[in-house]
C-alpha cells in the first residue's frame, strides 16, 4: 500500500509538473506572438502613411552611392533594385518631390540634386530617374519622370508601352492591333488574359514601317508588363527594350 501511495504521489507530481512546462511553454508563445504582431493602431497608421506612394526606376546609373528623398522633414534613402522597381515608399507628408544626395556641410547634410512635380489625380506614382544631360543653367543633376502607376491607369491584365526616343513609334500588338505611341506619353492595351497565362508579340517600327525591334512576352491575368523603349545602343539598329512585370 505504501509502494502504491508513493507512486501515485510521484506520478501526480511528474503530470502537475508536466502540465505547469507545458502552460509556461504556451504562454511564453502567446506573448512572443502578441508582442510580434502590431496593434491595430499601428498597422491603420502605416496603411494611413502608404496612401500616397511612390515607386521608382534608375534607367541609368547614378553617380551616387546614396540617394534620399523627402518626405515632410524625413529624409529616407531609396534603395534601388536592378532589373525591377522599387519597393513602394511614402509620400504622405510630401508637396512637391525632390531628391537629395550626402554633403559634406553640417549646416546642410543633404544637398538638391533632383525636383518634380507630385502626378496629379493619383495616390500610386512611378518615378523614372536618370542622368540629366542638359547644360541649361539651373538645371538638376538628376532627371524625373513621373507616371501615374495606379490600377486605374495601368490595370492588371494589361501591357504599357513607354516610348523614350524623340519620334513616335507604331506599334503591331497582339497580332491585331496596331497604334501609335508618342514620346513620353504611356499608352496601355488591355488583354483578357487567363489565370494560366499566355505569350502577347508584338512589334516596333518606325513611321515608314521599317521594324526596329519586337518580342512576345507571357503574362497572366493578375499580371502587368511594362515596355520601355529607347533609341539603339551603339553599334545597334534595333531599338534598345527593356521589360518590367508586376
Amino acid at each position: 500500500m505504501g509502494k502504491e501511495w508513493k507512486w501515485a504521489r510521484t506520478t501526480v507530481g511528474c503530470r502537475w509538473v508536466f502540465m505547469q512546462t507545458v502552460m509556461l511553454a504556451w504562454l511564453s508563445l502567446a506573448m512572443m506572438s502578441s508582442a510580434q504582431e502590431p496593434s491595430s493602431d499601428a498597422v491603420q497608421e502605416k496603411d494611413k502613411d502608404m496612401r500616397v506612394s511612390f515607386t521608382a526606376i534608375e534607367l541609368s546609373k547614378l553617380p551616387y552611392d546614396k540617394v534620399y528623398y523627402r518626405n515632410g522633414k524625413e529624409f529616407i534613402e531609396i534603395k534601388w533594385r536592378n532589373g525591377s522597381k522599387t519597393i513602394p515608399y511614402s509620400l504622405s507628408k510630401a508637396k512637391v518631390f525632390e531628391i537629395f544626395i550626402d554633403h559634406d556641410d553640417p549646416e546642410q547634410p543633404y544637398l538638391l540634386v533632383g525636383k518634380a512635380p507630385l502626378v496629379a489625380g493619383t495616390n500610386k506614382m512611378l518615378y523614372f530617374f536618370a542622368p540629366n544631360a542638359s547644360q541649361q543653367e539651373g538645371a538638376l543633376p538628376v532627371r524625373l519622370y513621373g507616371i501615374d502607376d495606379s490600377e486605374r491607369a495601368f490595370p492588371k491584365s494589361s501591357y504599357r508601352f513607354i516610348n523614350f526616343c524623340s519620334v513616335p513609334l507604331v506599334i503591331d500588338f497582339d497580332k491585331k492591333n496596331r497604334f501609335i505611341v508618342k514620346p513620353g506619353k504611356p499608352t496601355v492595351k488591355k488583354l483578357n488574359l487567363s489565370k494560366a497565362g499566355a505569350f502577347t508579340p508584338f512589334v516596333v517600327r518606325d513611321s515608314k514601317g521599317k521594324v526596329l525591334g519586337g518580342t512576345r512576352l507571357f503574362s497572366h491575368a493578375t499580371n502587368r508588363e511594362m515596355v520601355l523603349i529607347f533609341p539603339p545602343k551603339k553599334g545597334s539598329k534595333r531599338m534598345d527594350m527593356r521589360f518590367f512585370s508586376d
